[in-house]
């Protein structure tokens, strides 16, 4: 199953799901973290959050062994609007992700990146920004979600 990131934001207990979907920072994941090494802040992978991906994976095993099982529809948290609730998810300070998601930012703004998606990793960078930093001297917490592409 292939999958992308999307941008999770929590203040308070307000969930709030990120309208985008960062195809171009899923693709360069990998290449990324090794620039924020270098750049000495926080690898993005540390802020994924799986959660999406578990319960489809979960419900496909069960689906499988549970031949006679009868169907029935899934239980909306009424906070996220989700099949589940914010305690079920992995969430990071913001101040954390800052700086990284400042950093690669910069780095790649000088032209020091070179990548075929570099526009569209700077656009994605900069919507990810501009969505967390209202939320960052509130304490609010994020996560990049992995979703099914």
């Amino acid at each position: 199953m292939s999958s992308v990131l999307r941008l999770n934001t929590l203040l308070d207990r307000s969930f709030k799901a990120g309208d985008h979907r960062l195809e171009a920072i899923s693709a360069e994941i990998g290449v990324l973290d090794r620039l924020c090494k270098t750049l000495g802040v926080t690898e993005l992978s540390r802020f994924i959050d799986t959660t999406a991906i578990e319960l489809i994976q979960a419900v496909e095993l069960i689906d499988d062994d549970a031949t006679a099982l009868p169907t029935t529809e899934p239980i909306t948290d009424p906070e996220t609007g989700l099949a589940y609730g914010i305690e079920d998810m992995s969430w990071q300070p913001i101040a954390a992700g800052m700086s990284s998601l400042e950093a690669l930012q910069q780095h790649i703004e000088r032209g020091l990146h070179v990548s075929s998606q570099q526009p569209q990793l700077l656009q994605e960078l900069t919507y990810c920004i501009q969505a967390l930093a209202p939320l960052e001297a509130e304490g609010g917490q994020f996560h990049l979600a992995v979703i099914p592409a």
